[in-house]
């Protein structure tokens, strides 16, 4: 039996993306500030490890679910790569017909 696809809609893929990346944030601080050789750096790096591989896997599903057309600003690739986060904006009803991501777009 295979397993199930994920049931995950492009605005909390958004709110996910946005989270995962403050939560690397945090964890690479952890980095820095502690001895390389200790547990919890190795701890933190493990975590990283598996924030990424997760990442990876939601970034994939996210490509396979929203059709190109769907995304006329281009914010897909924003979701789960880079380290700008995507905050609301005010947009139309129209706008929500043509656009997936039509209540977010690239802060800073």
């Amino acid at each position: 039996m295979r397993p199930a696809a994920p049931r995950v809609i492009p605005d909390e893929h958004v709110e996910i993306g946005n989270c995962m990346k403050d939560c690397r944030d945090a964890l690479m601080l952890i980095l820095r500030r502690t001895p390389p050789e200790s547990r919890m750096h190795r701890e933190a790096t493990q975590a990283i490890q598996a924030l990424d591989r997760l990442r990876t896997r939601l970034d994939c599903h996210l490509h396979m679910t929203v059709a190109a057309h769907r995304d006329p600003r281009h914010i897909l690739k924003s979701v789960y790569s880079g380290t700008g986060r995507l905050g609301w904006r005010e947009y139309t009803p129209d706008e929500m017909d043509r656009d997936d991501f039509a209540a977010w777009q690239l802060e800073g």
